[in-house]
């Protein structure tokens, strides 16, 4: 089945209602009724459809790898595992420890560590 954009189902409608007055005998018009009665049901479920954008903005950040935040800040990872090894922490982060052994840091790794160097 092949799925319809708003606008599209907008002029499908409006092209339905301008012609069923109109209607030839041969069509039944509880057919044309039903159809814009379908029609009006996806116009309303399409508007309340998440766009990816309105997403994006109720999207929780998702954790960082240590490759990832490696790259952010543009160091080794081994730069990165051996601060935490030594001191318990890499400035302050503390990652989480997965059972698989990988290192989890929180999504706003970076603004924490801005803040904390700004703040001196």
């Amino acid at each position: 089945m092949q799925t319809c954009h708003p606008p599209e189902v907008a002029a499908l409608a409006a092209t339905l209602r301008s012609t069923l007055p109109a209607m030839p005998d041969g069509v039944p018009r509880a057919l044309v009724q039903l159809a814009l009665a379908v029609l009006a049901d996806t116009e309303a479920r399409t508007s309340r459809v998440a766009t990816p954008e309105t997403y994006a903005l109720h999207a929780k950040p998702k954790p960082l790898t240590t490759a990832e935040l490696a790259a952010a800040l543009s160091r080794e990872q081994s730069t990165i595992r051996r601060r935490l090894c030594d001191t318990g922490s890499y400035f302050g982060l503390t990652p989480t420890k997965l059972p698989s052994g990988r290192l989890l840091w929180p999504a706003d790794s970076l603004e924490q560590l801005t803040a904390a160097g700004s703040a001196k």
